[in-house]
């Protein structure tokens, strides 16, 4: 699969919206010798879109629903601390 570089794109970009690396982008290609400098209306090579991470498969998602997990669990332990400030400050008449 190919991808055409569009203005404001970087490398890194297109490595994110492909969930692959920067280093898969260039060992694909390696016509790209400065990964810092690609230009528009270029062809990149992606690769399969199916493809999560070539090295680690499908490890990334599982530790980004790991992290969702910790963001839901600390949202819920804010939410309990501000109700306990708010019921201790009520009792304390202020």
């Amino acid at each position: 699969m190919f991808y055409i570089v569009e203005p404001g794109d970087s490398l890194y970009n297109i490595a994110m919206q492909f969930h692959t690396t920067v280093r898969h982008l260039k060992d694909l290609n390696p016509q790209i010798s400065n990964p810092n400098r690609i230009y528009v209306g270029e062809r990149i090579e992606v690769g399969k879109q199916w493809v999560l991470n070539p090295w680690r498969g499908n490890e990334w998602q599982i530790g980004m629903e790991e992290y969702q997990r910790g963001m839901a669990e600390y949202r819920r332990g804010r939410a309990e601390y501000h109700r306990g400030r708010a019921k201790a400050s009520r009792h304390r008449g202020r």
